[in-house]
């Protein structure tokens, strides 16, 4: 086994993200720059990490012969996606924001498992952008990071086209990964249809949940300015009325919504037991399903006695959930896209970016449909509804009696065995630290978090240590992993608690550059993300 690095490195940078996270509060990390609105691991050299590495680029020939040999379908499914400011609704409040198709949820958008995708993307927007395409094994040029592996879009006018072949089929989003843009309405489900799906559902309906502050008195930057002004090279709120942005950002924060972000911030946190303590710093004034919020809900149409797949996205930026479906047996049977053996509960929780599927048995009537924050007050609802109901639901509560029921952890979820890695030896061995910059909000990834580099074919280990007080959902580009103790679970996205190791392994089979960071999305903008490297 192959592990650069020591301890003695990660506590060198350990110490040496804590003075500078005191110090300045806006810096990311030991070893990581901010750039263009998004913190990247800085690129090592040969003096910083010993061998002189020959990297893999996402424009390198490596990357086009990976993507020629991907299983493809022969289709090609064309989308247009245009970015712009947009009014959304949202039960009569209305407010200015970004959107794709001018609503607060980006349009659907549905292939086949091996299709070749080809989106054209014009940016509307006054500031640059991206668009990722979560949870698929993409072309490393296609992944949308900027700056990692393309050029961000350019403002006011900006276009890029998206074209890679879609490998992986079931649960999937897409969105901006430029700033703090999806915690606007720039994201969107993306659903593989697997040609060999074998769930015996008759129908599915996607669920997109997601936390919405902006327009409502404040914007995510504003937010993020208030969680800590260093972030923006500022040192403190202007009295003249505005805060310089963030790198990257466009947008100037006004005193009144300075303020408000300041109230969201006082009035946030939240406790669970399930993920191991606070769960967030942001007190969300609304949580949407579908771009509609509880008081005017999008209903789910089913028929009485059909075996229902619902898709549940959570694209929320800071926000996880408990979803319950009123008078209903929920069975999960998918976690980001991958088969699980089938696991009956009356809830799930759901992290940021994690999308789990379950199958449920409809029940004739009208039915609240009820995606309650975790650790706090605050819900997103909609109705199941079956055409022969003849009475309505009422009004949406803010829980169900299910909530408080079965609930199934993810820790106890299990793999299908179509899904399991083989067991091997890891050819790279790496262990990173989670860490917080003491009350500054600074967050990082230090030990090996600089150094993560392998080689095509390899198998690969990250064990994730979280020192910090709260849970981070990690998540890879480019990459699935297993989860050995939850018996290889598959994922792209895992929550680590508080105090807990939790291990990662994949297989490297997609070369070029990728980023591998928590997803929430505030912790992310703060420093949480580094890289992985291929080398030759």
């Amino acid at each position: 086994m192959n592990r650069p690095g020591s301890a003695l490195h990660a506590e060198t940078s350990r110490r040496a993200f804590l003075r500078l996270g005191v110090a300045s509060a806006g810096l990311v990390g030991a070893g990581m720059l901010g750039f263009a609105g998004c913190a990247v691991a800085a690129r090592p050299e040969a003096s910083q990490t010993g061998p002189g590495y020959d990297y893999i680029m996402p424009t390198d020939p490596e990357v086009a012969r990976a993507e020629q040999v991907r299983a493809a379908s022969g289709r090609i499914a064309a989308f247009s996606l245009a970015a712009a400011p947009a009014v959304v609704d949202l039960a009569g409040t209305k407010v200015m924001t970004w959107a794709y198709g001018g609503k607060a949820v980006a349009p659907e958008l549905r292939v086949g498992r091996g299709d070749r995708m080809q989106v054209a993307v014009t940016n509307g927007l006054p500031a640059d952008t991206t668009l990722h395409w979560h949870g698929i094994r993409i072309r490393n040029d296609m992944d949308g990071a900027a700056p990692t592996t393309q050029r961000p879009i350019a403002a006011n006018g900006g276009e890029h086209a998206y074209d890679f072949i879609v490998p992986d089929p079931g649960t999937h989003w897409y969105h901006s990964h430029s700033g703090l843009q999806a915690d606007r309405g720039l994201f969107g489900a993306l659903i593989v249809e697997d040609p060999d799906d074998a769930t015996g559902a008759d129908a599915d309906a996607v669920l997109v949940l997601d936390d919405w502050l902006d327009g409502l008195g404040t914007t995510p930057d504003a937010v993020l300015l208030a969680l800590n002004p260093a972030l923006a090279g500022a040192h403190g709120h202007h009295g003249d009325g505005t805060t310089p942005p963030p790198t990257g950002v466009s947008a100037t924060a006004s005193d009144e919504e300075y303020a408000t972000a300041q109230e969201l911030i006082d009035h946030g946190h939240g406790d669970s037991e399930a993920l191991g303590g606070m769960t967030q710093h942001i007190a969300y004034p609304m949580h949407l399903i579908n771009g509609r919020p509880p008081a005017d809900p999008e209903t789910i149409e089913a028929l009485a006695g059909q075996r229902l797949r619902l898709r549940i996205i959570n694209a929320a930026a800071e926000t996880p959930y408990r979803f319950a479906v009123a008078g209903h047996e929920l069975t999960v049977i998918a976690v980001d896209g991958f088969d699980t053996e089938p696991a009956t509960a009356d809830a799930v929780i759901i992290g940021m970016a994690q999308r789990v599927d379950v199958l449920i048995t409809v029940s004739s009537g009208a039915w609240p449909v009820v995606a309650a924050v975790e650790g706090r007050e605050g819900h997103a609802a909609t109705v199941l509804r079956t055409a022969d109901a003849s009475v309505s639901a009422g009004p949406l509560p803010a829980r169900l009696p299910e909530h408080d029921r079965r609930l199934v952890l993810e820790s106890e979820l299990r793999p299908a065995q179509s899904t399991v890695l083989d067991v091997r030896e890891p050819d790279r061995d790496y262990r990173v630290e989670l860490i917080v910059a003491g009350e500054r909000y600074a967050w990082g990834m230090v030990g090996d978090a600089g150094e993560l580099v392998m080689k095509q074919g390899e198998r690969v280990r990250i064990t994730m240590t979280n020192t910090t007080p709260m849970w981070h959902p990690m998540h890879t580009h480019g990459h699935t992993f297993a989860v050995p103790s939850y018996g290889g679970l598959r994922r792209d996205t895992v929550n680590v608690l508080p105090g807990q190791e939790l291990t990662i392994e994949f297989d490297a089979d997609n070369p070029g550059e990728w980023m591998f960071h928590c997803h929430n999305a505030y912790h992310f903008e703060a420093g949480m993300t580094a890289n992985l490297r291929y080398i030759r």
